[in-house]
């Protein structure tokens, strides 16, 4: 069996603060490994999580075992869930409800009494009590359908967090201020103490004793997420002979001063080159690389379209830069309006609005001289700019939220420039999962000079690398070519035998 141990911290967020974003995560990617080879896994999951079967659904992950430390202190047993509604609890009799947009208030004596807050899901996140509209307690519910735990605030700083079962006894008491931890002698089998000094030290006992109990270390692998904000010291999962997974989505510089005590035993998996560099760098040893991507056959259809797009990644490209390379680019497309065009491509939210900033920012440096495809604009202005032969450009900005988004804004780039301090290795490998040869500031291991792209150190030779490739068929099936090579260099059926050479005993 293979039991992965995952960094999942973060709870579930008020869906009016939720903004859609595409995440990556070292666990997931493991499991979609191990499930297209038929391996059978467990999650082990030592951070409070109630909204864990949520998650799971939305990762689309099928373990065959969910071993969570909060739910074996809880008494939890299964992932089944049922529907709570706000009508549930036990209201004042004279209440009102108050449905805004985003949220439901419960009003008493025309007072907010009480704030009901959802998850995308519509299911019940938390419930706040008011007091002189100042939280005094909130309930969180377990996405399975029953308070989890109770927190109590005081001048708005919580103090205290009561975990309850499914039942409504309190299993255990959590004091915030001195981490001191109280269970409840109802269940005091579940425990050898009563009382903890630290939360952590009650979390790594259940973690020892209750559920790597029965760890084979001769048929078994534990594969651990290092990540310095685990709530389990990693001197826990030694005896275990763990397989440490390192990646750059999880903080793991602290990590690594324990694990340079142990290095000569180690099995360590690193994510990327820089990662694989970080850790040379600080352990001197040479980890396993093992890509969290997969290329998939999906060459694009940018041969189809009239007009050629430019595709410009600037997740860690600055603004300045990414205006130097709008103008530049801009320059060629004035000369030839209806062969070219540019999509600005970004995850955040922030670089978005850097991008549409950039947008208007070449709009005002060129004031009159063109107009957008997309601008909207009514007949009489249509018919002014027809007479002045002001020509129409295509310049867009996307923000990618799934992977469904960015296969269809690859599917028709021709393509992809990425010009920022740290590649992105999924951008990398879908551009070569669609066939397009790409454009970087520095050497990259997936990218060879002429032949799926060029390194550019200077915006002029981005310009020069863009005319090596568009417009010009024969070196763009070169790249072609070349990126079909590196798919099955980075195929599911490579990167399995990799991961079989790193769970060898």
């Amino acid at each position: 069996m293979n039991y992965l141990i995952p960094g999942w911290h973060d709870l579930l967020t008020d869906w009016a603060y939720t903004v859609p974003k595409i995440e990556f995560d070292d666990t997931v990617s493991h499991v979609k490994l191990l499930q297209a080879d038929d391996e059978q896994y467990s999650l082990v999951i030592t951070d409070y999580q109630p909204q864990l079967s949520t998650k799971m659904n939305q990762l689309m992950l099928a373990p065959k075992e969910v071993v969570s430390v909060f739910d074996y202190l809880q008494g939890i047993d299964h992932l089944d869930n049922r529907i709570i509604d706000y009508r549930d609890f036990n209201w004042p009799a004279d209440a009102y409800y108050d449905y805004t947009n985003f949220r439901i208030f419960v009003i008493e004596n025309n007072h907010p009494y009480a704030k009901i807050t959802f998850d995308t899901q519509g299911k019940i996140l938390y419930v706040d009590y008011l007091e002189k509209e100042q939280k005094t307690r909130r309930l969180v519910l377990d996405s399975r359908g029953f308070v989890s735990r109770e927190e109590l605030f005081d001048a708005g700083q919580a103090y205290q967090h009561i975990y309850y079962d499914e039942q409504g006894y309190w299993r255990i008491k959590h004091n915030l201020l001195t981490d001191h931890v109280e269970v409840n002698n109802m269940f005091s089998e579940l425990t050898k103490h009563h009382e903890y000094t630290h939360l952590s030290e009650l979390l790594a006992e259940v973690v020892q004793e209750h559920i790597l109990n029965n760890f084979d270390i001769q048929t078994d692998n534990l594969i651990v997420t290092l990540d310095d904000e685990a709530v389990i010291d990693e001197k826990i999962y030694q005896a275990y002979q763990p397989i440490y997974s390192i990646s750059r989505w999880h903080p793991y510089k602290n990590k690594l001063a324990y694990l340079n005590n142990h290095k000569n035993s180690l099995k360590l998996l690193v994510d990327d080159e820089e990662t694989q560099k970080n850790v040379k760098e600080h352990l001197k040893v040479s980890p396993t690389l093992l890509s969290l991507f997969q290329s998939r056959f999906s060459l694009g259809h940018s041969q189809r379209s009239q007009r050629e797009r430019i595709g410009l990644f600037v997740e860690s490209t600055d603004e300045k830069d990414v205006r130097q390379i709008v103008e530049m680019i801009y320059e060629r497309l004035i000369v030839s309006p209806d062969k070219e065009g540019l999509v600005l491509l970004s995850y955040s939210p922030e670089k978005f609005y850097m991008t549409q900033q950039a947008i208007e920012w070449l709009k005002k440096q060129h004031e009159g001289e063109f107009i957008l495809t997309s601008d909207e604009r009514n007949e009489i202005e249509e018919i002014l700019m027809k007479k002045k032969k002001v020509p129409k450009l295509s310049i867009e900005a996307h923000r990618i939220v799934t992977e469904a988004e960015i296969g269809k804004q690859f599917d028709s780039l021709r393509i992809l420039i990425d010009w920022g301090n740290n590649p992105d290795e999924f951008i990398q490998t879908t551009a070569i999962s669609t066939g397009i040869p790409q454009l970087y500031r520095r050497p990259i291991k997936r990218i060879k000079d002429y032949q799926n792209g060029l390194v550019c150190k200077t915006i002029k030779e981005l310009n020069n690398g863009l005319n090596y490739y568009i417009g010009n068929l024969k070196h763009w099936n070169e790249s072609l070519v070349y990126n079909v090579q590196l798919m099955n260099k980075y195929s599911t059926v490579e990167l399995l035998k990799k991961w079989q050479t790193v769970l060898e005993k």
